[in-house]
């Protein structure tokens, strides 16, 4: 299992959130962990729409100018119960 942990920092960049999408893609990771992405998980949601396979996700979402963590896995490698 392939598992990445990534501190994004502000992912409401546009670079930033083609640079997730081609690591996600690129490494195959199965689970990836982000923190400090500064966005809501509706928004997370819209960029991993983006990508084949589709990702899914759980997040908490961002408070004022903190934060933001999300869950990031690949259905078709991972099942997770929520």
């Amino acid at each position: 299992m392939i598992i990445t942990s990534w501190n994004i920092r502000a992912l409401n960049i546009k670079g930033k959130q083609r640079h997730l999408v081609e690591r996600l893609s690129k490494e195959k990771s199965q689970l990836m962990l982000t923190q400090e992405t500064k966005i809501s998980g509706r928004k997370m949601e819209e960029i991993l729409n983006k990508i084949k396979p589709k990702f899914e996700c759980m997040s908490i979402d961002v408070k004022g100018s903190v934060g933001g963590i999300e869950i990031l896995w690949n259905p078709t490698k991972i099942m997770i119960d929520y």
